[in-house]
């Protein structure tokens, strides 16, 4: 797998994700395979879409048989994806197999793969086709020449491809995410600001900045010296609460935010919607 298009692809799932990535994959001019065990569901995106070289079938051996490299973007479940790869072990045992998973470590999926040296993270963000980063996370025994393979498919599609040095649980962005949700919710639950107030503050003041330069790289231009007296004061006060009952809470109640109509926000602004036009219209999509 030396060449920028590997031809063909398979991207085993049309859910919201796989779709996604199958669309960036062929607009990038690659021959890509979709495939759901939902009968129609791959083909009804492939329609859809009617991008040149991208087809949709139900069937997964017809998805993967002879394909370079396997993207896997079905459900977050462990017993799921390890059926998939036991699968992928017999039908395409020279594939390189990349998972979307935001929550498994390429080495707890490397056991059921045919090979782990071809086996990693390929972490893409809701919208797929927005969204620059794709996270490229390796397992102990990932190749790094396959590393490098996916990693030139991926910026030749336009992607901004981030690679850890190792695994780690969330990997980089989700771990970032779940440190500041960790604080707001703090905030809110000890009544320092409401939910609306929280999320004018990030907006309007860190959301800008690290939208355009990164935590380092603004400390770097504040003063690491007016960081650390900042941070000497704030660390000890941070919270660390790993139950996070307001939360709970909240999901207890079913309120889940855009799915359910209620969430941190009552009403929450239907998915899909506005914020998805504004990131849209942030990196230049069309709508």
């Amino acid at each position: 797998m030396s060449e920028q298009h590997v031809t063909p692809i398979a991207v085993v799932g049309a859910g919201l994700m796989g779709a996604g990535i199958a669309e960036v994959l062929a607009r990038a001019g690659n021959e890509v395979r979709l495939v759901d065990v939902r009968p129609g569901a791959a083909a009804e995106v492939a329609d859809r879409l009617g991008l040149r070289g991208l087809t949709g079938t139900d069937s997964l051996a017809e998805a993967v048989t002879g394909a370079g490299l396997v993207l896997e973007a079905v459900s977050e479940d462990l017993e799921v994806k390890a059926e998939l790869l036991r699968g992928l072990a017999e039908l395409a045992p020279e594939a390189v197999i990349a998972s979307n998973s935001s929550t498994f470590t390429p080495g707890e999926l490397a056991p059921y793969a045919a090979d782990p040296a071809k086996v990693l993270v390929a972490h893409f963000f809701n919208p797929a086709t927005v969204v620059p980063l794709v996270e490229l996370v390796p397992c102990a025994d990932t190749d790094p020449a396959i590393m490098d393979a996916v990693e030139e498919l991926l910026a030749a599609a336009g992607k901004t491809v981030v690679r850890l040095r190792r695994e780690i649980p969330g990997f980089v962005a989700n771990r970032l995410q779940a440190a500041v949700l960790r604080e707001a919710i703090h905030l809110v639950e000890t009544g320092v600001v409401d939910v609306a107030g929280l999320d004018q503050v990030m907006t309007a003041s860190l959301g800008v900045r690290w939208s355009l330069a990164g935590p380092f790289r603004i400390a770097d231009l504040g003063g690491l010296d007016i960081f650390k007296a900042v941070c000497e004061r704030l660390w000890p006060d941070l919270d660390a609460a790993t139950d996070p009952t307001w939360l709970n809470d909240l999901v207890a109640a079913g309120k889940l935010g855009a799915k359910s109509g209620a969430g941190c926000h009552t009403p929450a602004e239907p998915a899909d919607r506005a914020y998805q036009q504004r990131l849209r219209e942030r990196y230049a999509q069309p709508s």
